[in-house]
């Protein structure tokens, strides 16, 4: 009798290897199956994402921008190349949000995969002239609003000028890419521009599952009772937000940065939070209440687990600080470090969903953003240094919204502000008290907070002089019924 091999699939079943070969070909060339959604469904953060464009169409509020210089003369053609492989190996990069369900979205075949590459050639005028049209080119672009159902989701600018150099801008949707989705973006584009092999791409993380009823319940509680801002305004707030926006600039040096770390290392801290709590201070002593929310982004589990994709894998924490009962600055900080730390607990759980789980769908919990990021590098594209340039968005969603670039020489950054509400030397006076409370945190931790000033120098000497009745450069002076 002669004995047939068989395969083992289990402990307990065997089949014959003739027969596993034929099921194991028929699984690899199996179909779908027709119950199976043809699509991929979107994440809660693109959900969110998606809501506010529909409440409030025709912004540029969720773009990311870079912009940098390469410094030498760019091969668009090699770029156009390594773009389209780029968008081939991301899903993501091929992908729109037809009208309808807003749980699904479409993507694009490889093989039809077309990057949207403006290339420019400014060589005719002087490198000056050259830069200075492509600046404002650059901002125009920025400003331009995303078609969420037709794309392009993502598109990519050159500007080349006569003295062989090159302007480079990237623009996508926070729907398709958030800030960690640039480095990886980059670094890839740098490969493929210089035909170097890349390993297999990272596919996005399955969306998450519900979040646990605890975690959403530790939000409410977090949030209850939570009030808004209400910084004092130049102007009456608009029904209907306009997302007019300018910025002013704001530095760290390197000096005040190494007293910020050694005050987070003594303090059981990060620099993160030692800024944060200058900005609470700020806002506080702006506001009039010390019952402060405060935005700031943070990169998901997922990111963490896969962080080689391209996608939007950051949400934002609503971080609300109540300082009501803090007697000295070391108190602010300890208190801003444990808001920190109890909502980094919850941040699995998505911003929309706390949004929605507080009865603010389609709303904002906060009022001002915070944002600090490490100082952006310099990539490559071949042999040519790529030099990020550092540049405000054109719009920004909230009040006010402060981005940090933390490197060895110190920080650097700005301050956004609506203009609806805010003139520039309302945001340049909160830019000035930022900085006055950070380094009166570093050089007295210890304080009482009725000593701890946040006004400049500045501010201090015109409030004097206005008190006295003397002369102010930009205040009209004279008695009310004078100037009615």
């Amino acid at each position: 009798m002669t004995k047939r091999r068989t395969t083992p699939v289990s402990d307990n079943v065997q089949v014959p290897a003739a027969l596993g070969r034929d099921l194991l070909a028929r699984w690899r060339a199996r179909t779908p199956d027709a119950a199976a959604p043809a699509d991929p469904r979107v994440s809660p953060i693109q959900l969110g994402l998606r809501l506010f464009e529909e409440i409030h169409p025709g912004t540029a509020a969720n773009i990311l921008r870079f912009d940098a210089e390469v410094q030498g003369l760019l091969d668009t053609d090699r770029l156009s190349a390594a773009l389209r492989a780029l968008a081939r190996r991301h899903a993501v990069l091929r992908t729109t949000f037809p009208q309808g369900d807003r749980t699904a979205c479409a993507v694009t075949p490889e093989a039809d995969a077309a990057p949207d590459l403006t290339v420019t050639d400014l060589g005719h005028l002087g490198a000056d002239a050259g830069r200075d049209r492509a600046r404002a080119a650059a901002d125009t672009r920025a400003a331009e609003p995303v078609d969420l159902e037709t794309g392009p989701l993502w598109r990519v600018a050159v500007w080349t000028f006569a003295d062989g150099t090159a302007r480079l801008q990237l623009l996508a949707h926070h729907i398709v890419a958030d800030g960690w989705s640039l480095g990886v973006f980059l670094a890839e584009l740098g490969a493929l521009y210089a035909d170097m092999p890349l390993g297999p791409a990272t596919p996005l993380p399955p969306v998450a599952a519900t979040p646990d009823p605890a975690a959403l319940a530790a939000w409410r509680d977090r949030l209850a009772g939570a009030r808004p801002l209400a910084l004092p305004t130049d102007r009456p707030r608009p029904g209907t937000r306009r997302f007019r926006s300018d910025h002013v600039d704001i530095s760290v040096d390197a000096e005040l940065l190494c007293r910020v770390g050694d005050l987070a290392d003594s303090s059981g801290m990060t620099p993160f939070m030692v800024l944060l709590a200058a900005f609470h201070l700020t806002l506080a002593r702006t506001a009039g209440h010390a019952d402060i929310t405060v935005g700031s982004p943070i990169a998901t589990r997922e990111r963490h687990r896969s962080p080689g994709a391209v996608g939007p894998l950051a949400t934002m924490l609503a971080l609300r600080t109540d300082t009501t009962d803090a007697l000295t600055a070391r108190e602010v900080l300890h208190a801003v470090r444990d808001t920190c730390l109890d909502a980094y607990g919850g941040a699995d759980v998505p911003f929309e969903t706390v949004a929605e789980q507080v009865g603010q769908r389609g709303t904002s919990l906060f009022d001002v953003l915070f944002v600090l990021q490490p100082q952006l590098p310099v990539v490559h594209l071949g042999d040519l240094p790529v030099r990020p340039m550092v540049m405000a968005p054109t719009t920004i969603r909230n009040d006010c919204e402060l981005y940090l670039w933390q490197g060895e020489d110190g920080i650097t950054g700005f301050l956004g502000y609506d203009t609806d509400l805010f003139s520039a030397d309302t945001a340049s006076l909160l830019a000035d008290r930022f900085h006055t409370a950070l380094t009166a945190l570093v050089e007295a931790p210890d304080r009482e907070l009725a000593e701890l000033d946040v006004r400049s120098v500045g501010e201090r000497e015109r409030v004097g002089a206005l008190s006295v009745g003397a002369a102010v450069p930009g205040v009209v002076a004279g008695r009310v019924e004078e100037l009615v």
